[in-house]
């Protein structure tokens, strides 16, 4: 009876044994087929291509003897640890400027200047998950309510907001829009922003500060971001937000992408100085409490109708 029970045991053992060999292997093999892998060893090939061994020997050799590795800048102003890089190898390289993803530089060399990836990383100004190493993983799409996600092309001058406050430096024309539409709409008769405004809606001082947890998503069509939910607030806010007391005039795509943008620039993040934008000595940011007198608005309307 011993011996069978030990025989049934040593054949557990060894199956038990086979199966964890097997894993292991997978593992092997599923790590060695790794995105980012693929991208390194696709980009020392283009990079083989574009360079001279006789002008060079020593950077060529250098470049030939790259093993894959995990790229990685650690930025500490946000708390971040980005490996964007692991995959974009070339964006700082303009022997790779109109490549093809993940290869391409930076289209904007001189604003790259100005923000170096070693310095800012990548995720300050466009959003995405920096830790991943994989192309959903890094929120290229929206993943559900995770807090940045990567940020759409039409939205981009939202993010330069978060650290630039003078727009009009940075020639932000879409931020510019964004702020007079707000005006314009007289928004801030019920919402607040940096102490000026109304109370009968949200204080939206700090927007893109908010958790994307804290917002209801229900009646979104679009994904679950932070972003879509502006965009749709602004296209329809009664169906959004149900019982909304918000009054918008219809507006085209051009004009709720700006002031999404605005909205979305809004935030009370304080910066160290190697991260803070420098302003004009003169700076004073505009206001958004201007208020016209009813009768004015009427009688801006009756012209508007006259002229039609």
């Amino acid at each position: 009876m011993e011996k069978a029970v030990l025989r049934k045991l040593t054949l557990l053992c060894v199956i038990c044994g086979l199966a964890g060999l097997a894993l292991l292997g997978m593992t092997v093999v599923r790590d060695g087929k790794r995105e980012w892998k693929h991208y390194q060893e696709e980009y020392r090939e283009l990079l083989l291509k574009k360079i001279s061994r006789d002008r060079n020997p020593a950077f060529y050799q250098r470049v030939a003897g790259m093993k894959p590795e995990i790229r990685q800048v650690v930025v500490g102003e946000w708390n971040e640890v980005e490996r964007c890089t692991s995959c974009h190898l070339g964006i700082d390289d303009p022997l790779f400027a109109g490549a093809g993803q993940p290869f391409t530089a930076h289209p904007d060399p001189e604003l790259l200047k100005k923000h170096p990836v070693e310095k800012f990383g990548c995720t300050i100004c466009h959003g995405g998950q920096g830790l991943a190493t994989t192309y959903a993983g890094a929120s290229h799409k929206t993943i559900a309510d995770w807090p940045v996600p990567m940020v759409t092309k039409g939205l981009m001058q939202s993010r330069c907001g978060v650290c630039h406050k003078d727009f009009e430096a940075i020639g932000a024309d879409k931020l510019i829009k964004g702020r007079e539409l707000f005006k314009e709409m007289h928004c801030a008769g019920c919402h607040k922003i940096d102490n000026q405004g109304g109370v009968v809606g949200p204080d939206l001082s700090a927007f893109a500060d908010k958790d994307p947890g804290s917002f209801d998503y229900a009646n979104l069509e679009g994904g679950h971001s932070k972003q879509a939910w502006v965009m749709e607030h602004f296209k329809n806010p009664k169906k959004v937000s149900p019982g909304s007391p918000m009054q918008l005039p219809a507006l085209n795509d051009q004009q709720i992408e700006c002031l999404s943008s605005y909205v979305l620039s809004l935030s009370q993040r304080e910066f160290t100085r190697q991260y803070s934008a420098r302003v004009r000595a003169d700076f004073v940011p505009p206001g958004v409490d201007g208020i016209v007198p009813e009768t004015e608005l009427s009688a801006t309307a009756e012209d508007e109708e006259g002229d039609k």
